[in-house]
């Protein structure tokens, strides 16, 4: 659901619903296994971080943006790749912010 809000352009409520997915699986002692499928785990951490985003939190978006990319870290998904593309282009726009510049930089070789 958080996903789909965020493609109608909906990002607080897709925040909503990544966080409410988060603490359900919690609670619920299912903790979504990022070990057991990290493309996956990073995909959802690349639309989260596409939220905070388009809600301007920057900080929050790199650092989301980030756990993204460690996630992914060698596993090879033209999804996941694609995905990661897409995250950079939408923080290319905020360049001139030292914290988005560092992890464009950072990540010009995986995209």
């Amino acid at each position: 659901m958080g996903s789909s809000a965020l493609n109608l352009g909906n990002p607080r409520q897709a925040l909503k619903h990544f966080q409410d997915a988060s603490t359900a699986h919690h609670s619920e002692g299912e903790a979504y296994n990022g070990d057991a499928f990290p493309r996956g785990h990073a995909i959802y951490l690349a639309r989260l971080a596409e939220a905070h985003l388009a809600l301007g939190d920057i900080d929050a978006a790199v650092d989301t943006a980030h756990t993204a990319v460690t996630r992914l870290g060698g596993v090879t998904s033209a999804r996941g790749t694609s995905t990661l593309h897409d995250l950079r282009q939408k923080l290319g726009r905020r360049r001139g912010v030292p914290v988005v510049a560092d992890f464009l930089n950072y990540t010009a070789d995986t995209a």
